[in-house]
């Protein structure tokens, strides 16, 4: 009888040692499986974030490319009224010497 509680509890102790080499080996297997998937999620977001950042800065250049082409009109403009102007002022310029010519004769 003693020997047979023995031989229960040895073969008690051998299943539980299996249990246990099988549990751990089940636990290796969700911490490798965890880590590629975190791998792959970890890829998914560089990828997300490259393709949002490309995006950023596609729109910003688009965004300056607009901005530069509207302050090249509006410097166009300028200088063409500063011509304007200086056109007027040389025009008035000459009619005075031609005056001033004009009375000394």
């Amino acid at each position: 009888m003693i020997s047979n509680s023995i031989r229960e509890i040895k073969e008690a102790e051998r299943k539980s040692f299996q249990l246990i080499e099988a549990a751990k080996k089940d636990a290796e297997k969700i911490i490798v499986k965890a880590k590629r998937d975190a791998e792959k999620e970890t890829q998914k977001i560089i990828q997300n974030a490259q393709k949002n950042a490309k995006k950023l800065r596609e729109k910003a250049e688009e965004i300056a490319k607009t901005n530069i082409d509207k302050m090249q009109k509006d410097i166009k403009k300028e200088i063409s009224q500063m011509k304007t102007i200086a056109n007027k002022k040389i025009s008035k310029a000459v009619d005075t010497i031609i005056k001033e010519i004009e009375k000394e004769e």
